[in-house]
């Protein structure tokens, strides 16, 4: 999907964004779309992916949202009027408007991800977004990240042995990124495998010791748990 901004160096920022948050790096990601914005404060989109990744901050950021007040193309009007059914509670809406986004632009699997990330963090629905995210992998199949979501609503819903697919065919996709072995340390961890679970958190904070320090500290827990299973 085309997204509407005048300036290259916001849209470099923009796409830099995106990348930051397909790896879960959430803080560079936050801090590019953010540049994005700087530069050009009517970038609907850039603004899109912060209220994403915000919490309290969340309907101040869509609210700058709304503000922009350029010309959009269509894709990013749906988008536009989805964000305002979110924020205004019309889940129906949100999920009509998102499909019909994906029927225009099916091959973007950023698009993909804004329905089935609201699916599961939001509505809390991870049957729905489990359906989801198969167009998705139908659609973009090699794109990692659906994978790692569809992992997290297989653990959901206790469907451990497609969970471990999922996150399996995640690293076959991404094996150099640290979010990949961070997720599958939680399948272990929610299988009670600590030993596994060590290993894998161990492998991510070794990939990225930078962002995944979190990964370090739950090799500690997943190593307390098991010198307490072995008593």
């Amino acid at each position: 999907m085309h997204v509407t901004t005048e300036s290259e160096l916001a849209l470099e920022f923009y796409e830099t964004g995106l990348m930051a948050y397909d790896q879960l790096k959430l803080s560079l990601a936050w801090k590019n779309f953010e540049m994005a914005a700087e530069e050009d404060p009517d970038f609907f989109m850039a603004h899109f992916w912060m209220f994403f990744i915000s919490s309290k901050e969340s309907k101040a950021v869509a609210e700058k949202a709304f503000q922009s007040d350029v010309e959009l193309d269509p894709g990013e009007e749906q988008v536009r009027l989805a964000l305002k059914y979110l924020v205004d509670g019309q889940d129906e809406k949100v999920v009509e408007h998102l499909q019909n986004l994906i029927d225009l632009y099916p091959s973007d699997p950023h698009l993909h991800k804004i329905l089935y990330l609201i699916q599961f963090h939001y509505f809390k629905d991870p049957e729905a977004a489990i359906a989801s995210i198969g167009r998705a992998t139908h659609e973009c199949p090699d794109y990692p990240l659906a994978y790692n979501q569809l992992g997290y609503a297989y653990i959901a819903l206790d469907e451990y042995e497609d969970a471990e697919k999922a996150f399996d065919k995640y690293i076959q996709l991404a094996p150099t990124i640290a979010n990949p072995y961070d997720s599958k340390g939680d399948y272990y961890m929610a299988t009670e495998q600590y030993e596994k679970a060590y290993d894998s958190y161990m492998k991510a904070y070794e990939l990225d010791s930078s962002y995944f320090s979190v990964s370090k500290k739950k090799a500690k827990k997943a190593r307390m748990k098991l010198e307490k299973s072995a008593v």
